[in-house]
């Protein structure tokens, strides 16, 4: 086909490639933070439909843009983007687009010892995206459905849905049951999920200021397998802690306590399931984590107006989320110390704390505290990820960052994908190894100035995390798969660009995805001059293919 060994290309194809509209991450881009750039500065391409958040490193990396040091693949679902909002996007450290999933990022899980992204879909209550009606779906590496989530929670009668007004606007006035499920989930080693609804429950409320013919929306917990859909743990917040316990008042902000607007008193945000069996269940409208039994009873509460610990002074954590233990001995929290209705900080904080899981001592100990860059309040989201070397990863809820921190909680560099003045964040910022190879093939377009010896074709794959350069073929109609050679170029961006001009005439081309190895991933399909596909790549897909 061509007498070169492609090996020896990779090494010289940089100075071949060519960079898209897109753009590696901002440094200390001062027109970005004032606005000059827009509420919602994002990336563009060529001919790629994509357009993924722009990142700004307020805060720069050693490397910037390229961060090198960072290993892995940053996860998350911007909100109050102008475009691509429900999106879970995978970016490089340096900013660059590796996919975007239709829906919200519930979390990389291992699922029968393999990860997968879960992701939420659905729709939300107009002007309140903390409550809807949805599924979640787990996918694969090749970002195929492996699991539905959404039948589960029905068939275990925490949603009984369906009794509807279509007059009313969609939501709770909608339907006598919601569920909620974008707020947490968590598959455990044992195939099954951990996941919370919101489902409306009649209530006496008349000594909380509230109608006696009231509603709440309950805060559930359940445990599902997974296969059989067979529920094998039920938690309702109603049934072991009085409203009395917390702190959201009832109001505009969180229902009225009336069937159409139900008071939600509790708000489980976070769920962990511990090695021996009991569950840390955060409720932010209570300010209290809770260590609960397999029986349903609670072990203990951390945090509160009922708490069995002693905090230490500067850590009396309000509005939280995101609680995780780790061996038995640290928790990791996420204190918003505000909501959109109370302001108790100025800005969140994450805390690293040590403490006896069994309560036998009480007292708590700071490992760090870390802050954000920008010292903005978060009135909601949020989540810190604490990393295998002791350093994290914190995502700061409305206020649209995230950064790294070292083990001693002091911050190394900080990304914002939006201006401070856009307050809506992300509910959570992961940073993870990921292999993914997706099942749909590689994406090309043909520019449309483009001639038959004169050719600019682009291309993309969605997803794709091995590919690290793309080859060109042109072929004639007569006999499509007999290709020809005509360009190669590196990847460094989410699009790439290949060019021909040569005296020869083609009438058809197609791209190939190569690795590091130099090994054929995958072939787009054949098309044409006018844009049509005239062979599938079924027809030449392979994997493992060297030239």
């Amino acid at each position: 086909m061509f007498a070169f060994l492609l090996g020896s290309i990779l090494l010289s194809v940089v100075a071949f490639s060519q960079k898209s509209l897109a753009s590696v991450a901002f440094c200390e881009n001062a027109d970005y933070e004032s606005g000059a750039l827009g509420i919602s500065p994002y990336q563009t391409y060529q001919a790629a439909p994509f357009h993924p958040i722009q990142l700004n490193y307020a805060l720069p990396p050693t490397n910037c843009p390229a961060n090198n040091d960072v290993q892995g693949y940053f996860f998350l679902t911007p909100a109050g983007v102008v475009i691509m909002q429900d999106h879970v996007l995978i970016l490089n450290p340096n900013g660059t687009l590796v996919g975007a999933i239709p829906g919200t990022f519930m979390g990389l899980h291992k699922y029968n010892g393999v990860d997968h992204v879960a992701v939420w879909k659905g729709q939300y209550e107009p002007g309140r995206r903390a409550y809807g009606r949805g599924y979640i779906v787990l996918l694969d590496n090749t970002y195929s459905p492996v699991a539905n989530l959404y039948d589960l929670l029905y068939m275990n009668g925490v949603d009984i849905d369906q009794l509807q007004d279509d007059s009313k606007p969609w939501g709770w006035r909608r339907s006598s049951r919601v569920q909620v499920l974008h707020h947490e989930l968590e598959i455990t080693s044992n195939k099954t999920a951990i996941m919370v609804a919101y489902p409306p429950q009649a209530a006496n409320l008349s000594a909380y200021g509230g109608p006696e013919n009231g509603y709440i929306a309950d805060g559930v917990v359940q445990e599902v397998d997974i296969t059989t859909g067979r529920a094998l743990f039920t938690w309702r917040a109603s049934e072991h802690v009085d409203p009395g316990e917390c702190y959201a008042a009832m109001g505009d902000a969180t229902g009225k306590g009336t069937r159409e607007y139900p008071w939600d008193y509790f708000h489980i945000n976070s769920i962990q399931k511990q090695d021996d069996g009991n569950y840390l269940v955060s409720s932010r409208h209570c300010h209290v984590l809770y260590l609960i039994h397999p029986s349903g009873d609670i072990i203990w509460r951390m945090g509160g107006k009922m708490s069995d610990f002693v905090l230490p002074k500067g850590i009396e954590f309000s509005w939280q989320h995101h609680a995780r233990i780790y061996n038995r001995s640290i928790l990791s929290l996420f204190n918003n110390g505000a909501t959109h209705f109370v302001k108790d900080l100025p800005f969140p904080q994450a805390f690293l704390l040590k403490f006896d899981y069994s309560n036998v001592d009480r007292e708590i100990s700071i490992i760090n505290i870390q802050s954000p860059f920008n010292r903005k309040p978060a009135a909601a989201r949020g989540s810190i990820q604490l990393l295998e070397n002791g350093e994290s990863i914190v995502g700061w809820g409305t206020s649209p960052y995230f950064s790294q921190h070292d083990a001693n909680g002091e911050i190394k560099w900080s990304a914002q994908f939006a201006p401070s003045q856009n307050d809506n964040g992300a509910y959570r910022v992961f940073l993870h190894d990921w292999v993914g190879r997706p099942s749909t093939l590689p994406s090309m377009q043909i520019s449309n100035t483009s001639t038959s010896n004169n050719v600019t074709v682009y291309a993309w794959w969605n997803g794709a995390t091995e590919v690290s350069a793309w080859q060109l073929f042109g072929s004639a109609i007569s006999n499509p798969l007999a290709l020809t050679f005509l360009d190669v170029v590196s990847k460094v961006d989410f699009e790439s660009t290949l060019r021909y001009a040569g005296e020869e005439d083609y009438e058809m081309f197609r791209v190939a995805a190569i690795d590091a190895n130099g090994e054929i991933l995958a072939y787009s399909d054949l098309v044409s001059l006018d844009g049509e596909i005239d062979v599938k790549a079924d027809s030449q897909t392979v994997m493992g293919t060297r030239y």
